[in-house]
C-alpha cells in the first residue's frame, strides 16, 4: 500500500522540468541521501541538518513526509537523486556537492514556488540563507525574494550560531517575474 495513502496524506505531485524530477520523498531515497548530506561542505550551510549524517537521520526526516509534518522533493536528474527542495511556505534546498554551480537548484526551486503559488492562498514564501552562502543567495535572487532582516540561526552541523539573511517572495512580485 502506498505509504502515503496509508497515512492520510495527499503526496505532493511529481514535477517535470527541463532537466530534473521532482518527486514526493519515499524511504527508497535513504541510500542517495545520506552519503551527500554527509559532507560538511554541503551541511554546514543548513539549519537542522546535522553532521555527521546518518541513515536514522534521513528516515526521520523522509517519515515527517510521509506523515504530512513536512513537504519536500526528492530532485532527480536522469534518474539520480541529486537533491531536495521543500514545498511550502518556508523553502529551502539543497544539493549534493557534485552538482553544484549547473543551475540545478534555480530550477527546482523555481519549480516548487511555481507549485506552492499555484496551488495554496498564501501570499508569500519565506526563505533564509547563512551569510557567505552566495550559490544560496543568488538562487533567492534569481526566483524574487528580496531581503527582510539579518537575524542569527543555529547551524545542527557546526553547532554555532550564524548569522543569516532573511527573505520574502510574495505571491504579487512571483507573478510579476513569472508570469511575463
Amino acid at each position: 500500500m502506498d505509504v502515503y495513502a496509508q497515512n492520510g496524506v495527499t503526496p505532493l505531485p511529481v514535477i517535470k522540468t527541463a532537466r530534473l524530477e521532482l518527486r514526493p520523498m519515499a524511504l527508497s531515497d535513504v541510500d542517495a541521501i545520506v552519503p551527500q548530506l554527509n559532507n560538511l561542505d554541503v551541511t554546514r550551510w543548513l539549519s537542522v541538518v546535522p553532521y555527521p549524517y546518518t541513515k536514522e537521520d534521513a528516515i526521520w526526516f523522509i517519515e515527517e513526509n510521509l506523515a504530512g509534518r513536512a513537504a519536500s522533493w526528492s530532485i532527480f536528474k536522469d534518474d539520480t537523486l541529486i537533491g531536495n527542495v521543500g514545498g511550502g511556505d518556508a523553502h529551502g534546498y539543497w544539493l549534493g556537492q557534485d552538482h553544484w554551480g549547473q543551475g540545478y537548484a534555480t530550477e527546482a526551486a523555481t519549480a516548487a514556488c511555481a507549485h506552492h503559488f499555484a496551488t495554496t492562498d498564501d501570499v508569500e514564501i519565506t526563505s533564509n540563507y547563512f551569510l557567505g552562502n552566495v550559490g544560496s543567495a543568488n538562487v533567492l535572487g534569481k526566483l524574487g525574494f528580496l531581503p527582510t532582516v539579518i537575524g542569527t540561526s543555529h547551524c545542527a552541523a557546526t553547532g554555532a550560531d550564524v548569522q543569516s539573511q532573511g527573505m520574502v517572495l510574495t505571491r504579487t512580485r512571483w507573478e510579476s517575474l513569472h508570469n511575463a
